[in-house]
């Protein structure tokens, strides 16, 4: 969110002990869903800049703190050096900020399968030709540790 840190809420849904791929989730259950994300976030957050989006496995609010919230950090937390990147979305559904290149899905993800009995479960990887690849390449490149590099 323009480098400003951020809320995250997420959640999953399971039929029993398997979980629903979100690309299989009714209309009304993604409505559900994104209810009590928003409302587990209720009271935090700058409205003004949040993304709603969909990984494979789950449904995603991302909100920026607001300058009180970020103001009430300890400086320990500025003074860090970022440690990690999830990944670009599969799909961005809603926002209110218009994110970063690095932000965006993949044009071409490849498919890394979670379950050989679930193709619809895969982890985005990035194509790394496609403008939202090459912007977490340069993201990563100030994290090395970032989606499991040495």
């Amino acid at each position: 969110m323009g480098g400003r840190p951020v809320w995250l809420a997420s959640a999953s849904l399971r039929r029993g002990r398997e979980i629903v791929a979100t690309g299989e989730w009714s209309r009304t259950a993604r409505q559900r869903i994104e209810q009590v994300l928003l409302d587990v976030l209720r009271g935090v957050g700058d409205r003004a800049a949040e993304r709603l989006f969909r990984m494979n496995v789950t449904l995603c609010v991302h909100r920026a703190l607001t300058p009180e919230e970020e103001a009430a950090l300890p400086p320990s937390f500025h003074a860090g050096e970022p440690v990690d990147l999830a990944g670009g979305p599969v799909e961005i559904l809603r926002e209110t900020f218009n994110g970063a290149a690095s932000t965006r899905p993949c044009e071409r993800p490849e498919h890394h399968i979670l379950d050989p009995y679930r193709p619809d479960l895969w982890l985005p990887g990035d194509c790394g030709a496609c403008e939202p690849c090459r912007a977490r390449a340069l993201v990563k490149s100030y994290c090395p540790t970032a989606m499991g590099a040495a």
